[in-house]
């Protein structure tokens, strides 16, 4: 409503400075006190007759008032005699003024009673005349003694508008006028260059082309005017005024065009594809070529194609308006409201060519007051637009696209504002049930439905006085309780610390929100967690509180845990983990991680068939780091790929000292199914043997069951590409995972590793004996090679060999040894002399 106020207000002190200022006009009238004149026309249709035959023969036709005359377009000159008399035995000083700044030519011819010429003149924009500041307003000084009489011959010839009004004045009067009109024009001339040069900074400023177009069309309608009403001559040499008041149509023209292309650009036409775009198009085309038509053609030919077209442009722009409304209705309103003063001076220009209304000062000048008023109105209107284009961005920046609600921004600044205030609060987010699942499966319209949806019965279920409002209702919107964090997840705040009401609350929440939402082909249930974080007790800084809510969500079940407080100690220890990431890839590039070998015993032979290699990490400051927290951290960041390349390069390494030494035993490594996925894996294993000169047929590779779901394609190349290069394959803890006889009779496997859940009380377990017999009988009758993990005493070798099993492991034989003491074992239990072995070759087994 702003700008109706403003816009009332320019309109009320336009009306109350112009009825002021109309006042102080003299009037203006053909006749002067105590002056008798007569008045007569004659019209040359061939502009041929000369002063002196119109003096002697041509017959005037006597009019009561100059307006009677019947002006029309075309080429032919005009006539007007005048016979002055001086009724009194004054001396009289006279103005004999004419609005004629748009007259090719004026020339008056002044005789005295007896006949003889006193004085003539040359006036109109002419290129051998033109006019200068000091024939501004064009007028002529008239002397008239007591009782003496003049006659005085006007002859007007123009192409265009030939309409030229004939006041006399006396002098003091026509000086009061020429003041007056001189504060006109300079107010004029004020408005427009300030608007103008205003909306050229604001186009400098945000590169909108509407601001330089609007800029073009001020500064194109102050130099029409300028050319219409002559004072353009004290704003451009004589040369160029001369040249625009020849060329006022094609000014017209021009201004045409511009308007109608910042209407083009104001009502956002150009940002859409569509039909009225192309009209519009083609209608700056047209106004283009009319325009430059009008710079050869004769005037009142152009002028003929301007009076026409009028009704066809304002139509366009009211289709414009029309069209583009539901845009932006409100600056759309008052861009339609600007229009108005242009549209009601408009029509007096053709009025007064055709002599429909009688030609006045206020007829004369209601375009240049329309088109200042129309111009202030168009600023204002441009003003409204830009508050609203930034509303729009600053709701842009502050709003979800999808569900329309306050964003994270709109979140943080309540969140700190109630922090600043220190009021005790909770801040949730609440995450949308497999959303991140079905959203690849929705359209942008299901989706934008669907979250909104849930948004609706969300801020429902938080329908309590003790839920913050966060956003109290922008541009008279709804008012919210919820923002969106991110893409699923919304955030609230809840003005409470008794947990047990709170829990109370967020539950009552989820079962309220438990429910189907129809789609066009399904059907989808509403389920969702939500994490909390406490004010003071968890964070006092608003990202700290953010980040802790996330987290809570992040232990958070759709089963169980549906509603989870941020635990401190739960996140110290997931914190401690990350502050290892660093650590780990610091020891992995320096060498600080160590490979220590339990050793792996044939049951057969009693002798060491090798080891399986154990990674262990020495923290400098947190000692030895469980594997299972730093393998499964290694997974968790993408280092799982690094830490088992430098597995395969250790243990190879301590392979080919063991061959030096003589010991040529078999290693095993374990490798993940994120290993699986190294690009070139077999051949990077090859050629670290390689570098090394270790046979590869002395390495056997431990995989979990869990890698042989992961990616069945791509496991079965990398086993048969091993397996050509006498990689022994092996799957580990077997039983424990998913195991499928289909993957055991399909895939290439070498080796079955029976897990230590199976052999840990065996001695005692009948039902154990029985599985691990079995699985031995299975694995033997596939040609597989058995392996038993978790022995731990005599007892339970026995039963194993007595089962079949071909390998043991355990503390029964020995714990898990530094490379060091795993060479002291093997001097100590291994009685073979040491053995040259050959280099490998890449063909066959072996590697060249």
């Amino acid at each position: 409503m702003l700008w109706i106020y403003a816009t009332l207000l320019v309109v009320s002190l336009f009306a109350i400075v112009g009825v002021r200022f109309a006042g102080l006009f003299p009037p203006l009238t053909s006749y002067a006190e105590n002056i008798n004149v007569n008045y007569g026309y004659f019209v040359d249709s061939t502009n041929s007759h000369i002063l002196g035959y119109v003096k002697e023969s041509a017959i005037f036709r006597s009019v009561d008032d100059p307006k009677d005359i019947p002006w029309q377009l075309g080429k032919k000159s005009y006539w007007i005699k005048m016979n002055v008399e001086n009724m009194g035995a004054d001396h009289r000083h006279l103005s004999l003024y004419f609005d004629t700044p748009m007259i090719d030519r004026l020339n008056i011819y002044q005789f005295a009673s007896e006949g003889q010429e006193v004085k003539r003149w040359h006036l109109g924009d002419s290129v051998q005349k033109g006019y200068t500041q000091v024939d501004m307003p064009p007028a002529v000084p008239l002397t008239l003694d007591g009782f003496e009489s003049s006659t005085i011959y006007l002859q007007v010839y123009s192409t265009g508008i030939p309409v030229m009004p004939i006041w006399l004045l006396n002098a003091h009067e026509f000086h009061v006028l020429t003041q007056l009109l001189h504060a006109v024009w300079g107010g004029f001339i004020a408005i427009m260059l300030l608007v103008a040069v205003y909306n050229l900074a604001v186009f400098l400023s945000l590169k909108e082309r509407v601001y330089l177009v609007y800029s073009g069309y001020v500064l194109t309608a102050l130099v029409q005017l300028g050319a219409v009403h002559g004072f353009g001559i004290y704003l451009f040499p004589p040369a160029v005024q001369t040249f625009f008041s020849n060329n006022i149509v094609a000014l017209t023209f021009g201004l045409f065009l511009q308007a109608l292309l910042f209407a083009h650009l104001y009502l956002r036409v150009h940002k859409v594809e569509s039909l009225l775009r192309q009209i519009v198009h083609y209608g700056i085309m047209v106004l283009s070529g009319l325009m430059l038509i009008s710079f050869v053609l004769p005037e009142h030919i152009s002028g003929t194609f301007l009076i026409a077209i009028q009704p066809m442009f304002y139509g366009l722009i009211g289709v414009l308006i029309w069209q583009r409304w539901n845009v932006g209705r409100r600056w759309s309103g008052m861009f339609l409201f600007s229009w108005l003063p242009l549209l009601v001076a408009g029509i007096f220009p053709p009025l007064l060519v055709t002599g429909v209304i009688e030609y006045t000062l206020l007829t004369r000048y209601a375009l240049m007051f329309g088109t200042v008023l129309a111009v202030l109105c168009m600023a204002l209107a441009l003003a409204e637009r830009f508050r609203h284009q930034r509303e729009e961005s600053v709701y842009q920046l502050t709003h979800d696209a999808m569900s329309a609600t306050p964003n994270a921004n709109v979140l943080s600044l309540m969140v700190e504002s109630l922090i600043n205030r220190n009021v005790n609060f909770k801040l949730c987010c609440f995450e949308i049930g497999r959303f991140s699942s079905l959203a690849p499966y929705m359209s942008a319209e299901e989706k934008r439905y669907f979250v909104g949806q849930v948004c609706e019965k969300l801020d429902a279920a938080l329908d309590s006085d003790v839920v913050h409002v966060v956003e109290s209702g922008y541009q008279k919107s709804r008012s919210y309780r919820i923002a969106s964090i991110k893409e699923g997840h919304f955030g609230f705040i809840v003005l409470s610390s008794d947990d047990e009401k709170v829990a109370l609350l967020l539950s009552s929440v989820i079962d309220e929100l438990d429910c189907y939402v129809e789609l066009n082909s399904f059907a989808i249930r509403i389920q969702g967690t939500i994490g909390t974080s406490s004010y003071p007790k968890d964070g006092k800084l608003t990202d700290v509180l953010f980040n802790k809510s996330l987290q809570a969500l992040t232990e958070t079940s759709m089963t169980v845990n549906k509603v989870h407080a941020y635990d401190s100690l739960n996140n110290f220890n997931r914190t401690l983990n990350m502050s290892l990431v660093a650590d780990l890839k610091k020891a992995i590039d320096n060498d600080e991680l160590e490979l220590y070998h339990q050793p792996q015993i044939d049951l057969r032979s009693g002798s060491i068939h090798g080891s399986e290699v154990l990674l262990r990490w020495e923290h400098p400051k947190f000692g030895q780091v469980s594997p299972e927290v730093f393998v499964k951290l290694a997974e968790g960041v993408g280092l799982i790929n690094d830490l088992t390349i430098w597995v395969i390069k250790r243990a190879f390494y301590q392979q080919s000292k063991l061959i030096e030494l003589g010991y040529s035993r078999r290693l095993s490594i374990n490798i993940s199914a994120s290993d699986i996925a190294i690009p070139n894996l077999v051949d990077k294993i090859a050629d670290i043997a390689q570098n090394y000169n270790v046979p590869t047929g002395l390495l056997s590779l431990e995989l979990t069951e869990s890698t042989m779901v992961s990616d069945y394609v791509r496991l079965n190349e990398v086993i048969e590409k091993l397996s050509k290069f006498d990689i022994e394959v092996s799957i580990d803890d077997y039983g424990t995972g998913y195991s499928s006889l289909t993957y055991l009779s399909q895939l290439p496997f070498t080796e079955l590793k029976i897990d230590r859940s199976f052999i840990t009380g065996i001695t005692s377990n009948p039902r154990q004996q029985n599985i691990v017999r079995t699985t031995t009988e299975m694995a033997k009758s596939l040609g597989l090679m058995v392996v038993a993990e978790g022995v731990e005493d005599l007892e339970t070798a026995v039963i194993l060999k007595r089962y079949g099993v071909d390998i043991a492991q355990g503390y029964h034989y020995s714990r898990p040894l530094s490379f060091s003491q795993y060479l002291l074992y093997l001097k100590r239990t291994s009685h073979q002399i040491p053995i040259s072995v050959k280099h490998p070759r890449r063909q066959g087994s072996q590697l060249g």
